[in-house]
C-alpha cells in the first residue's frame, strides 16, 4: 500500500516505538522496573540516568502501553511482562526487537549497496549474533511450527529428522514432541547461544558445522531446511540440497520452509533486506528450487502454502 499522509505518521508512530522501546529495552529498563517498581529519580539513580532524561522517558513508555503509574510509582504493564520481560512467556519478543534495532543499521546502508552490489559490512558491528539466534525463537515462528511440522510428516512416516540451520531450536524441539528424533546442525557460533538449553533435550542431538561445506554423516527421514536457503547464493543452494539427497532414507523426504519470490506477499522486500545484509542471499522462485531438487535426484517437489502466506513450503521425495 502506497504512503498517504495519515500512513506516514502511522509509520513515524510505528518507528518511533519501535526505536524507543526497544531502547529501553536493551538498557534494561523494563528489566528493573519489573523487579521493583519506582520512581523516576529513584530509577535514575538505580541506573545511573539523568533524572530529567529519565522522567520523560517513563512518561512516554506509560503513553505507548508499557509503563503504568501510580502515586508517581512507574511498573510495567502485563503485556510489558509478557512481551519484553518473561522470557518464558509464548509472547516473548524482547531478543527480536533488540535484533531489529541492529537491523536498522544495513537497512540505511542501501546507497552503498546499490553502487556496489554488495553489503557495507561495517554495519554489521552492532550484530549480536544472541539477538539473532534467540530472536528467531519468536512468537510468530512458534505459533506456525505446529502446521509445519505437521505437514512434514503427512509426507513421511518418520522417526529421524536433521534440522539444517536450526540453532534456534523450535522446530528441533516440535518434531521431539511428535516423536521424532532430531539432529540440529549449524555453525559453531549459532550453536554456542543455544546449545546449553537444547542438549539436556531427550532426542536432540546437536552437531555443529558449516551446511556449505559437508553434512553430517549416517541417514535420516526427513532433511528440514528452515529459514535457511534465502542466504545462500543459488550455488550454495545446490550443493546443499545435493547433499541432502545423499543422506536421506530411500522413503524419506526434504522440507524447505522460506519465503517464495511472487507468492509470498513479503518476498519481494525480503530479497532487499537479504540484500543489504548477505553478498549473496536471495528470495527465490519456486521454479529455481524444483530446479534444485530435480538435479540432486528429487521427484514430485510441490508448494505448500502456509496459513500465514508470508511463508511457504516446499516438499520433495527421494
Amino acid at each position: 500500500m502506497a504512503l498517504t499522509p495519515t500512513s506516514v505518521r502511522m509509520l513515524q508512530h510505528y518507528l518511533e516505538e519501535a526505536i524507543f522501546v526497544g531502547q529501553a529495552h536493551r538498557l534494561g529498563v523494563f528489566r528493573q522496573l519489573g523487579n521493583k517498581p519506582d520512581t523516576a529519580p529513584a530509577l535514575a539513580q538505580r541506573m545511573q540516568f539523568d533524572t530529567r532524561a529519565t522522567w520523560i522517558l517513563l512518561e512516554a513508555l506509560v503513553e505507548m502501553g508499557y509503563l503504568q503509574k501510580d502515586n508517581d510509582i512507574y511498573s510495567p504493564t502485563q503485556y510489558c511482562i509478557d512481551h519484553l520481560i518473561n522470557e518464558e512467556s509464548d509472547d516473548y519478543d524482547g531478543d527480536f526487537l533488540k535484533f531489529l534495532l541492529y537491523l536498522m543499521h544495513p537497512w540505511q546502508t542501501l546507497p552503498y549497496v546499490l553502487k556496489t552490489g554488495t553489503p557495507d559490512e561495517s554495519s554489521f558491528k552492532e550484530l549480536s549474533m544472541q539477538d539473532f539466534i534467540k530472536g528467531m525463537d519468536s512468537p510468530w515462528k512458534k505459533k506456525i511450527t505446529p502446521e509445519v511440522v505437521s505437514l512434514c510428516l503427512a509426507y513421511c512416516t518418520a522417526s529421524s529428522c536433521i534440522d539444517i540451520g536450526g540453532a534456534p531450536g523450535t522446530i528441533a524441539k516440535e518434531f521431539v514432541k511428535r516423536g521424532v528424533k532430531t539432529i540440529i546442525f549449524d555453525l559453531p557460533q549459532s550453536l554456542e547461544i543455544t546449545q546449553d538449553e537444547l542438549k539436556d533435550i531427550p532426542d536432540i542431538e546437536i552437531i555443529a558445522g558449516d551446511a556449505t561445506v559437508a553434512l553430517p554423516h549416517g541417514k535420516v527421514d526427513i532433511a528440514f531446511l528452515g529459514n535457511l536457503c534465502h542466504g545462500q547464493s543459488p550455488q550454495d543452494n545446490q550443493k546443499i540440497i545435493s547433499m541432502c539427497y545423499d543422506i536421506v532414507n530411500p522413503d524419506g523426504i526434504i522440507a524447505i520452509f522460506d519465503n517464495l519470490r511472487d507468492e509470498s506477499y513479503l518476498g519481494a522486500t525480503l530479497a532487499l533486506h537479504m540484500l543489504t545484509q548477505s553478498k549473496h542471499g536471495n528470495i527465490y522462485a519456486r521454479e529455481e528450487y524444483f530446479a534444485w531438487l530435480h538435479n540432486a535426484g528429487f521427484k514430485e517437489p510441490q508448494v505448500l502454502q502456509l496459513s500465514d502466506k508470508a511463508w511457504q513450503m516446499i516438499i520433495a521425495k527421494k
